[in-house]
């Protein structure tokens, strides 16, 4: 399960928007709690620098990924994750999507956007036999995690 407070699957939505007809992007950042909840912390945006294929493919900056890494180094936080949007399609994990796995743990959050709005929002893991996306349980909160 993935814990995440509504300001911050507002912001995501907001932004899915905003980037329509391309795919947005961004880093989740949080901590495991002993209940075997990942807990987004916060979220790091990113342009998504997929330019050639921006409406169907993404890439989050890789800039802006090692500076996260270096900031989080020796702390309680990691990225966890990340997000995306799918623009006028579903939030469900595409073909491309499984290919671009090139970290298993990383848990991936999908934003389905329809003529501009985003709507549902769905969080993915690869499976234990590596070959497909196993759908997680979102914890929406009120209040931020910590």
């Amino acid at each position: 399960m993935i814990a995440l407070s509504s300001a911050q699957l507002d912001h995501i939505r907001i932004l899915a928007g905003r980037a329509y007809p391309e795919e947005c992007c961004g880093l989740l950042i949080g901590n495991d709690r002993p209940d075997d909840i990942v807990a987004v912390t916060r979220i790091v945006e990113s342009v998504n620098v997929r330019r050639d294929r921006a409406r169907d493919r993404f890439e989050i900056d890789p800039q802006i990924r090692i500076a996260v890494e270096r900031e989080l180094r020796d702390g309680p936080e990691r990225v966890v994750g990340h997000y995306h949007s799918h623009p006028d399609h579903p939030a469900l994990p595409s073909a491309t999507d499984l290919e671009m796995v090139f970290e298993p743990s990383l848990i991936w959050l999908i934003v389905g956007v329809t003529a501009g709005r985003a709507g549902e929002i769905n969080a993915y893991r690869l499976d234990t036999t590596a070959v497909q996306f196993e759908a997680l349980k979102i914890h929406e909160n009120m209040e931020p995690n910590r």
